[in-house]
């Protein structure tokens, strides 16, 4: 008999990071060398990255880069909400760091559960979300209408947002993060001003911040330009997970659907 689990892992975790891969992300497993080798000080992940800063900046040295990742690890570090590393991926250094002209030319990844460590304090997000080996953003997940101590998930993760924001521990965290999404695979209710459930954004603050909510102005052509979901994408990750009884579940082929939430 085949155990069915309705989790926030199998309903929305899951199908949110496959749903990536049909946006041309690549998945990284937790055992691969990329996440293994990262820097576990920022999460950088370090062999991406270096490769891809010196095909940026081909007139760049080996010694460059280790002056300019140093760099990175110190300013992360500066109680600027990270607008200095905001201001050096945008070019403000004199190197490339994203190619914003021609975005084939980056690289995206994803990965499930990458703990984020310094010395005993740590939280693990549910997704993170790599381009150019940079970990730029990292998603949320909630278990649809998981009420806990009279509070939605959505609730919930915004308290959590406001201690993570506040703890002086995860600024080079913090300060890396240009994106924070939070969902739990339901429609939008903003019933009496509250945001209960749906799909949400945020960016780093000094204390509390402002949940907005996704508004696609042209949905027709973001749906036409997803990739296929193959099954060998499916095979890859609940294996990885050790979750593959998972396939066979009516429901969760039901939560891989693109249009899901209507």
């Amino acid at each position: 008999m085949i155990r069915k689990e309705h989790n926030e892992f199998t309903r929305v975790q899951l199908p949110a990071a496959l749903h990536l891969t049909r946006l041309g992300y690549d998945y990284l497993s937790a055992t691969s060398e990329d996440i293994k080798n990262r820097d576990h000080s920022t999460n950088i992940l370090l062999s991406i990255f270096k490769r891809q800063f010196l095909t940026f900046n081909n007139y760049a040295s080996e010694a460059d880069f280790e002056q300019e990742f140093e760099n990175i690890r110190l300013e992360l570090e500066q109680d600027d909400l990270g607008r200095s590393f905001f201001n050096r991926i945008h070019a403000d250094s004199g190197y490339t760091y994203i190619n914003w002209d021609n975005m084939e030319e980056n690289t995206f990844h994803i990965a499930l559960e990458v703990t984020c460590q310094n010395g005993e304090e740590e939280f693990r997000p549910d997704i993170t979300v790599f381009i150019n080996g940079l970990p730029l953003s990292y998603i949320e997940v909630k278990q649809p209408d998981a009420i806990r101590d009279g509070k939605t998930g959505i609730h919930s993760e915004k308290e959590r947002a406001k201690l993570r924001f506040e703890n002086k521990k995860f600024r080079r965290f913090n300060n890396i993060t240009q994106l924070i999404a939070f969902s739990d695979n339901l429609p939008y209710d903003d019933s009496q001003g509250q945001q209960l459930q749906g799909s949400y954004y945020c960016t780093n603050a000094s204390s509390g911040t402002k949940f907005n909510s996704f508004k696609e102005e042209q949905e027709g052509q973001v749906q036409s330009s997803l990739s296929s979901l193959t099954e060998e994408m499916i095979d890859l990750v609940l294996t990885d997970v050790n979750r593959f009884a998972l396939k066979s579940q009516v429901e969760f082929r039901t939560n891989l659907d693109p249009a899901i939430p209507f």
